[in-house]
């Protein structure tokens, strides 16, 4: 075979790769969410090992009593009409920015995410280890702000994408904070949400993908991934100053600072990988109708 033969093969696989690889790369992230979820699901549910590990994590993050009572009025925030409100605000921005397909895709993961985590704690059993059998595995809060979250960096100006990711990653921060000092919820139930999310957001960009041919890929999202970890380092130090510390004295704040950071890095690093994967659908163009006082008008004879 001459070389121009083999040039002539080796090109269009070489584009074709460069077209499809993006979409490999969210699919193979999909899988890879849907994986860690089911084996985090039975191993913190369904051993009593991991159920008293997962009890003792939340039991070293706490508060005093003003700090747990202000988190608490932050999760009460997170209702049906405060969801319902910020869907209709992502989808509103995709639709008058005229990315029907972003609106969509935003609309599918926030749905899809929350009505799996409902579904999972309604079908699946915790046994009884001691330490309580109410299914909490995903948290339903922490689903919630993470698909919106996601469904945010699907929507807004590619300018505004890197200010998502650091809020993003502080509410998410945030949240999973207050759930632990409340004691509503471990820290294996935040990361199960996390990873529901993640999931749903990567399936809806194959098939956002595969709809259109491929996705080109973009450079690594450095920037997302400083402002990812400058957003949950300022809510850890926001945290702290408002009073989330172990309440015997300081003994225990390394333990509490472990179970934070773990949380936070992986609030961190599902903003920064969604943040790269996802770029594609900002950079894609939408066609734009021609408006009549857009046309341009005729010249003189």
């Amino acid at each position: 075979m001459t070389t121009e033969r083999v040039t002539a093969v080796v090109r269009p696989a070489h584009e074709q790769w460069q077209r499809w690889r993006s979409t490999a790369a969210c699919l193979g992230v999909c899988l890879l969410s849907f994986v860690a979820l089911l084996w985090l699901g039975d191993r913190s549910q369904q051993t009593s090992l991991g159920q008293a590990l997962d009890q003792a994590s939340m039991d070293v993050v706490v508060g005093d009593r003003a700090a747990t009572r202000q988190l608490v009025g932050v999760l009460g925030n997170v209702s049906l009409g405060s969801v319902a409100l910020a869907v209709v605000l992502l989808i509103g921005t995709a639709v008058l920015r005229q990315r029907y397909s972003a609106a969509a895709a935003a609309g599918v993961l926030v749905l899809g995410a929350n009505l799996t985590t409902q579904a999972m704690k309604a079908l699946s059993e915790r046994p009884d280890y001691g330490n309580l059998t109410v299914e909490s595995f995903p948290s339903g809060h922490a689903t919630v702000v993470v698909s919106l979250v996601l469904a945010a960096l699907l929507v807004v100006p590619d300018r505004a994408r890197t200010t998502v990711s650091l809020v993003g990653s502080g509410a998410i921060t945030v949240t999973a904070t207050a759930m632990l000092v409340a004691s509503w919820h471990r820290p294996a139930d935040i990361i199960g949400a996390v990873l529901v999310c993640l999931a749903w957001g990567t399936a809806v960009l194959v098939v956002w993908s595969v709809l259109r041919g491929g996705m080109a890929g973009v450079a690594p999202g450095r920037p997302h991934r400083i402002f990812a970890t400058t957003g949950v380092v300022l809510a850890a130090a926001g945290l702290l100053a408002v009073g989330v510390r172990p309440g015997g004295g300081w003994s225990g704040f390394l333990d509490a600072g472990v179970v934070l950071a773990g949380i936070a890095l992986v609030a961190a690093l599902a903003v920064t990988t969604f943040a790269q994967l996802s770029a594609p659908v900002g950079v894609v163009e939408e066609r734009r109708p021609v408006r009549w006082w857009r046309a341009p008008r005729p010249g003189p004879p």
